[in-house]
């Protein structure tokens, strides 16, 4: 855990945003510009109309090869499920819509090809931008990429300013499409620092893939950088400095070097279990976002996967995924995770993640709305398909499988009544499937947290999504900037609910996991530990540091923590504790 008091900025500029992939970078800047074309208002002959058209046309057809080599590129270089970002780049090329427009404005109005195609995109591309949604703002992310590859080759561009990067460096940009990060040599990027974006932006899922820092969601970072300043970026904390002073500057080089120290050692945990010193063993997995990060999972020694979302399966394209094409996900994933268990959530969309390929209308409180198990138990289209892809990937390995956002005893009896369909669709059709799978609940809304003793007695496990749960109890936006010093998972409440969880579990023989951000925060894990949790998932980045606290101390240590924080009272003095008995405990890490 990376200290969160950092040096007070005495020069330069200081810059906080969204942390979406862990690390310190420093180098220089290279800043990518908004648009990179430049476009003029040209007025054309009448006699050169079918010129324009022509050139249009070719640009289209031209810009259609380009991708089919970048989706080839993605694939080979990050996995095939990044390269499905590429699906709506291709339906933007052939929407008929588009394509008539702007050959009727460049009729009509007698435009040049590449002012009448970019006055036709940048129509709809502000439409998108005006949502409030970070889906469809990454959707006018992709128009503007799409905008970008065919004006460049209606003018006949072929130079690439992306290939002007010369050394390793800090990519800064507006916003980082698809197409960007794919002609990037992922080699020479130190990092990644955008404007726009959230957790799920194509610049944060890339950082991820690349495994080099990252911080989104700057606002006006672009403003006040120019090429080959001296960026400092913090995807710990989200913070970047441009032209930091010099103690800044010695602050972050000596805590790089002791990431980098501190990672080397604890890299010889890899192999060994989560097991405290008096042998008592708990289940250390990673969380999984996108298929093709399970080889980092496996690099940093996971016992199993204890959160595979599978969210971005929907979210990536415009159509339903195909029972098929989800079971070659799950079951790459399962193959190679095997023996260890890969515990898969169901769709959990809706609140912040609205698909395409799912007609979920605007609400006031989204996050109190139609999302996850709500929608699944009303769409069996989607719900089915992917409970039958499930099973068929269990006839290939360990997998258990998780229901979010679980509210009622109700609900959970109508998911698995739609789950023992599924298995009675697959004997039908005499397809194999493993007979002996878990089934959990996800525990993050009060109302499941209050009657776990009454859930707990209809499944095989519990998993405590607390990014969530976090959020309920303590009525707070964890998106909403203003009162993020509200959202503290070390408060009493959240401690005492999963205190009670557990027990509540416990007395009927049901396991209990820890999936969400919480069972990353070094801070906690002791305090879980002694709270009984079974099982805990984290980030895979984490995941070496997380064992080294677990192999550090006995379990009845933990079991005094975890009594000595129960009787306090304040978030903030828990926290102080705890930062005082881990600085203690743990002198060769960083708190």
């Amino acid at each position: 855990m990376i200290e969160t008091k950092t040096p007070t900025k005495k020069s330069g500029y200081f810059f906080k945003g969204i942390p979406v992939s862990p690390g310190v970078a420093i180098g220089k800047a290279f800043v990518l510009s908004g648009e990179s074309v430049k476009i003029e208002v040209e007025q054309i002959p009448a006699k050169d109309i079918h010129k324009e058209i022509k050139r249009f046309e070719d640009a289209l057809e031209k810009t259609r090869e380009e991708l089919k080599a970048a989706t080839s590129a993605t694939r080979s270089r990050i996995g095939s499920e990044n390269a499905k970002i590429f699906e709506m780049h291709n339906l933007v090329l052939d929407d008929p819509v588009l394509k008539e427009e702007t050959i009727q404005k460049i009729r009509d109005d007698k435009l040049s090809a590449e002012y009448a195609f970019y006055t036709v995109m940048q129509k709809y591309q502000n439409q998108l931008a005006a949502v409030k949604d970070e889906y469809f703002q990454m959707r006018s992310a992709d128009l503007r990429d799409v905008k970008r590859r065919v004006i460049r080759n209606i003018q006949g561009d072929r130079t690439d300013f992306l290939q002007k990067l010369e050394g390793a460096a800090i990519i800064i940009a507006r916003d980082l499409t698809p197409s960007d990060t794919v002609a990037l040599d992922r080699h020479k990027i130190l990092g990644f620092a955008t404007d726009l974006g959230g957790k799920t932006s194509h610049s944060a899922i890339m950082a991820r893939s690349f495994r080099v820092p990252a911080v989104v969601g700057l606002r006006h970072l672009t403003k006040y950088v120019k090429n080959n300043d001296r960026i400092i970026l913090d995807g710990n904390e989200g913070v970047v400095y441009v032209n930091p002073d010099r103690k800044t500057l010695q602050y972050y080089q000596k805590l790089q070097k002791k990431i980098h120290e501190i990672n080397r050692q604890l890299s010889v945990l890899k192999n060994l279990p989560a097991r405290t010193l008096d042998g008592r063993e708990i289940e250390l997995a990673a969380n999984l976002e996108f298929t093709d990060e399970v080889e980092t999972v496996i690099e940093f020694g996971a016992r199993g996967i204890g959160l595979y979302r599978t969210d971005y399966l929907f979210l990536a394209r415009t159509d339903l995924p195909t029972e098929d094409e989800q079971f070659e996900e799950y079951k790459a994933v399962v193959e190679r995770m095997r023996p260890y268990p890969v515990i898969i959530r169901t769709l959990d969309v809706g609140g912040d993640k609205n698909p395409q390929n799912i007609n979920i209308p605007p609400e006031a409180n989204p996050y109190l709305g139609y999302r996850a198990i709500r929608i699944c138990l009303e769409r069996h289209d989607v719900f089915l398909p992917q409970l039958r892809a499930i099973l068929r990937a269990s006839a290939y390995g360990n997998i258990k499988i998780l229901f979010p956002m679980i509210s009622s005893i109700k609900e959970l009896r109508e998911a698995k009544t739609l789950l023992e369909k599924a298995r009675r669709e697959l004997r039908k059709r005499k397809v194999p499937f493993s007979d002996d799978i878990e089934i959990g609940v996800m525990i993050e809304v009060p109302s499941a947290a209050i009657i776990a003793d009454l859930i707990s007695r209809e499944v095989d496990f519990l998993s405590i999504g607390t990014n969530d749960l976090v959020q309920y109890l303590l009525a707070v936006d964890r998106g909403n900037e203003r009162i993020a010093y509200l959202y503290q998972d070390l408060h009493p409440a959240v401690l005492r609910t999963i205190r009670d969880v557990v027990q509540a579990a416990h007395r009927n023989g049901t396991w209990v996991g820890v999936c969400g951000e919480m069972g990353g925060n070094p801070l906690a894990t002791l305090i879980l530990l002694g709270l009984g949790i079974d099982e805990i998932s984290v980030s895979p980045i984490v995941l070496p540091e997380i064992k080294k606290i677990i192999r550090s101390v006995s379990h009845p240590e933990s079991v005094r923590i975890a009594e000595k924080v129960l009787s306090m009272t304040t978030a903030e003095e828990i926290e102080k504790f705890m930062m005082r008995y881990m600085r203690r405990k743990f002198k060769d890490l960083i708190f």
